[in-house]
């Protein structure tokens, strides 16, 4: 009886979240921006008239009223359509297939990046531990968080694609196009998985299991196995939540090295106050948060068995 109530509280909560990430950008994109009509007008270079202008909101339907275009927007939403950007005239769903691939390699690529590296070099820290190798790194960890993204992206740009011309400045034309935007990426977000990992594994060093290897006669790369396996959990969960973060944060990247992904999409969108593309990305971007957050609950109660137990 306790698992029904809880399966219907959960339901009930992604419901209600699901109608507030639908309803607020509708409303908000509505009522506190210019007439959507004069917007799609002018994108398309024609200067508003009354009369334009009452055509265009006709053929929008905004001469409806609020919640019947609303509701008519999710109905249609349910079937896979999202309406047509004011910009382009083109599907968005559309759009969005195009554009969403590229953004989840360039994630897969980045996260590869992070795990790699944030793993050889926490590893590298805590068995350095008061050493100038670990000083090094931590100075070099703490330079890369301060520097902002789009500036070390640009500072990239100018070292790989520029100077030593090894990579493309961007777009989406090679394989190795990737790399820079997705090496910006990364370098953002190791720094705090470096420390991680360092503090971790120098907390599960000082644990009683540790000490037992040692008089059992445990060589020292089976004792680091151990102490990554256990070490590692905190880590793992933080890197599935970077995830989403990855997704959503990968805007301005994008831009910079104009990968063609949902991020330059959503920038685009900005740029032509293009209301439904605009609707559309934080709709989809929500959703995916929610799905996320769901997923990295179940892999944590997985890991944890006693987070189930809380639960139940």
């Amino acid at each position: 009886m306790t698992m029904i109530k809880s399966i219907i509280k959960n339901c009930g909560k992604i419901l209600l979240l699901l109608f507030l990430i639908t309803f607020i950008p509708f409303f908000l994109l509505t009522y506190l921006s210019n007439d959507p009509a004069e917007v799609a007008l002018r994108v398309q270079a024609i200067t508003p008239t009354e009369q334009n202008v009452r055509q265009m909101r006709s053929e929008l339907g905004l001469d409806q009223p609020f919640f019947a275009r609303y509701i008519d927007w999710v109905q249609q939403a349910l079937k896979g359509d999202l309406g047509k950007s004011y910009a382009t005239g083109k599907s968005i769903a559309g759009m969005i297939s195009e554009a969403f691939p590229y953004t989840v390699f360039l994630t897969l690529v980045t996260l590869i990046i992070i795990i790699v590296t944030c793993l050889v070099l926490g590893i590298l820290a805590a068995n350095y531990q008061n050493h100038w190798t670990e000083k090094v790194l931590r100075l070099i960890t703490f330079v890369l968080n301060a520097i902002p993204s789009f500036w070390l992206g640009l500072l990239l740009i100018f070292l790989f694609s520029i100077k030593l011309n090894w990579l493309p400045t961007g777009g989406a034309e090679r394989l190795l196009s990737v790399f820079l935007p997705a090496l910006t990426l990364s370098l953002a977000y190791s720094s705090s998985y470096i420390r991680l990992i360092r503090n971790d594994l120098l907390q599960n060093k000082q644990l009683p299991y540790v000490d037992y290897y040692f008089t059992r006669g445990f060589s020292k790369k089976s004792i680091t196995k151990h102490l990554l396996k256990n070490s590692l959990r905190s880590s793992v969960v933080s890197i599935g939540v970077s995830i989403p973060k990855l997704i959503a944060g990968s805007i301005i990247i994008e831009s910079v090295f104009a990968w063609p992904g949902m991020g330059l999409l959503c920038i685009n969108a900005i740029r032509n106050r293009d209301l439904p593309v605009l609707q559309a990305y934080i709709v989809i971007m929500s959703l995916f948060f929610i799905s996320s957050s769901l997923l990295i609950d179940s892999l944590n109660k997985r890991i944890d068995p006693r987070l189930r137990e809380r639960g139940s």
